[in-house]
């Protein structure tokens, strides 16, 4: 409650703040974009059978493991990573073997370790960023871990097992190695040193067969945990970070002020068709529609230069009109930017022919993706439909 009143004397504030045609939006980004790559190192201990609470404080029922991971974050809530592990656990024999061992001379506390190789794939989804909205500047980050692979017995330690009886319960010796499907699941902590590194802590419980620590009997899963710190490192994207970025576009953020400058700057057509043959060597209307980065909507703004451009066809009955739509290079990939122009176009024709009632036979739409970029000064520029004059009695096409 005191929170919400502290909050109330921003809120108008914050209102006015944000424009009406402001766009907030990631980047977009490619598969290649947001890899990381892990280091991992910390105690491990056994759940497996007669080991019980009071043996995790015991110094013997401890090893050091270690690995490394590598994977995507896709979205800031969500990621995914391969990793392998080398890990030391720890297993324990049952009161009548320690007994028997004691009898004969030997004063051991019933602990032999358990040499595996584990591989996982790991599901990481980022807890903050679900619930809280990502920032940028946010340092820490509580992540979930849902794994599925592999754990792979490489034996035990024969001077340690050898010592107890353990002939009545026995399933897998030293000598045997075996290959188990396991689950984990765990949390984990992202603490941000700087844009190109994490110190992370990871907790993990980790399940497998019954027969993993030797001993088939008892319980149903045996498996073990893992406390791990480690380092995170992040490859610089194809913009040149190495985290999730907004772009924020909007009209009173600036579109508007472009779509001024790009109808000022007419003389950088001319400079492009010089420079790149027949591109819009045709007649062009002053009135541009621009686009924030990856979309196709037409913002309030825009629209007074498509409604400009129907004006501008119901008076001139001599003109028809070719709406030409593109996408920048900079952005996403030829395909997908060919898709964008189109959608780009298509909403133009739209609102021309259903808002303001051209006839439709008096348009006609072309789309270039980014095969052609219409100027050179600034890539945003790009994110734009032109209209070329097209006489009546003329059928030109665009280049």
């Amino acid at each position: 409650m005191i929170g919400l009143m502290l909050a109330m004397p921003f809120a108008s504030w914050a209102s006015s703040a944000v424009q009406e045609d402001s766009v907030t939006s990631l980047k977009h980004y490619t598969f290649l974009d947001n890899m990381f790559v892990g280091i991992h190192v910390g105690p491990t201990s056994g759940l497996v059978e007669n080991m019980r609470p009071r043996d995790y404080f015991k110094l013997g029922a401890h090893h050091i493991g270690g690995g490394i991971t590598i994977g995507k974050n896709f979205s800031p809530e969500f990621g995914v990573r391969i990793g392998g592990y080398y890990t030391n656990t720890t297993g324990v024999v049952n009161k009548d073997s320690r007994l028997k061992a004691e009898a004969k001379g030997y004063d051991g506390d019933g602990f032999y370790t358990i040499k595996n190789i584990n591989g996982y794939i790991d599901a990481l989804p980022s807890l903050t960023n679900i619930f809280c909205k990502y920032k940028e500047s946010r340092r820490l980050n509580v992540l979930g871990i849902f794994g599925i692979g592999f754990t792979h017995s490489n034996g035990f330690d024969t001077d340690e097992f050898a010592k107890y009886d353990v002939d009545r319960y026995i399933e897998a010796l030293d000598t045997k190695k075996r290959t188990f499907f396991s689950v984990r699941a765990g949390l984990g902590l992202a603490y941000k040193l700087c844009e190109a590194l994490d110190l992370t802590f990871e907790a993990t419980v980790n399940a497998t067969d019954d027969a993993f620590d030797g001993f088939r009997y008892d319980d149903k899963y045996d498996g073990y945990t893992a406390g791990l710190f480690g380092l995170t490192y992040h490859f610089k994207d194809h913009y040149g970070d190495r985290r999730f970025k907004y772009r924020t576009v909007g009209d009173d953020l600036g579109l508007d002020d472009l779509n001024d400058k790009i109808n000022q700057t007419r003389k950088d057509l001319e400079d492009a068709k010089n420079r790149r043959g027949k591109i819009l060597q045709q007649r062009i209307l002053d009135m541009t529609v621009s686009f924030p980065i990856d979309k196709y909507f037409i913002s309030d703004i825009q629209k007074r230069n498509v409604e400009a451009v129907a004006n501008y066809i119901k008076s001139h009955p001599d003109m028809n009109v070719v709406i030409c739509g593109y996408a920048d290079v900079e952005t996403a990939y030829p395909a997908y930017n060919m898709r964008l122009s189109k959608r780009r176009v298509t909403s133009v024709f739209n609102m021309l022919v259903n808002e303001y009632g051209v006839n439709p036979n008096r348009l006609r739409i072309d789309y270039k993706g980014d095969t052609l970029q219409p100027y050179d000064r600034k890539n945003e520029w790009n994110r734009v439909v032109v209209f070329v004059l097209e006489p009546v009695e003329e059928k030109s096409t665009i280049q």
